[in-house]
């Protein structure tokens, strides 16, 4: 018997023109229903006929429940041995085929992976270069993929950083660059990173000298204060000399200066100007 003799529906349920019949009688109740005007009047005649009509709706939707029931048994039933007979033998047997398949398609993946990564290596180390690693480069390996075309992109990736290096040989802080360039590989962030971290340290640097200069400054001017009240301190405290007697009389002078000092400090001077008999202002 051929697959097509076998699966074959032999006879469907006769309930459409009984369906037929029973959709007449709808129309009628239905249309007498929408038919009529609702008003103060009609409102509770339309409701009773609206539940009416739900309730003979509810009825057929039971039967229509029990004959899809009735319906779909023999095939539930079809099914369940058609799972059990057949497509469970075959989903099994593809299953155990397609964990074969897996073991020996890995094996050669991880074989042409290997080879790459020999290549890799040595190519790396053809051009003296000992700080990257195969899986930077994200080289993804396929069954479909060529040796020509993987180990490509091996020395393109390595090719790359020969390239970089040699740029960063350029720079006049080379040494701070390929220190950043190692993190990432990506050298025109390094570049920007040292560049951007230098203008910080110079802006600090001269902040710091600013600083510097005013702080001179203000000790230069505390010195200078601190003389001149030196001095006019010493000039106050000699010892008064006993008036000369002079047949002429001496000539009055004015002299005009200007003190800093403390409240303190200004309070003795004063006092020593009035007790001195300093005429002054």
């Amino acid at each position: 018997m051929s697959n097509q003799e076998l699966i074959v529906v032999k006879q469907l349920p006769i309930i459409e023109e009984q369906l037929k019949s029973v959709s007449k009688v709808i129309d009628e109740k239905v249309k007498k229903a929408t038919s009529l005007i609702c008003t103060e009047e009609t409102v509770k005649t339309i409701k009773e006929l609206r539940a009416e009509l739900n309730k003979e709706f509810k009825e057929l939707e039971t039967q229509r429940k029990t004959v899809k029931a009735e319906v779909l048994k023999p095939y539930n039933d079809f099914e369940d041995s058609y799972k059990k007979y057949i497509s469970d033998k075959f989903k099994n047997a593809d299953l155990i085929l397609k964990g074969r398949i897996e073991v020996v398609e890995n094996e050669i993946k991880k074989q042409k992976e290997q080879e790459i990564k020999d290549y890799f290596e040595e190519y790396k180390k053809a051009n003296n270069i000992d700080f990257i690693k195969y899986e930077q480069a994200n080289i993804n390996v396929t069954l479909t993929a060529s040796m020509k075309s993987l180990k490509e992109q091996a020395k393109t990736f390595i090719d790359k950083i020969v390239d970089d290096l040699k740029l960063i040989e350029t720079q006049e802080c080379k040494d701070e660059i390929f220190v950043e360039y190692k993190q990432t590989l990506n050298i025109s962030r390094a570049i920007q990173d040292v560049a951007n971290r230098h203008k910080l340290l110079e802006e600090e640097k001269r902040k710091q000298e600013e600083q510097k200069i005013v702080h001179i400054e203000m000790n230069e001017k505390h010195e200078i204060a601190k003389e001149s009240y030196e001095q006019l301190e010493n000039i106050f405290n000699k010892p008064l000399e006993e008036p000369k007697v002079e047949e002429k009389r001496e000539e009055i002078l004015t002299l005009r200066f200007t003190v800093k000092a403390t409240r303190t400090k200004l309070k003795e001077l004063k006092n020593f100007l009035e007790n001195g008999g300093y005429d002054y202002e």
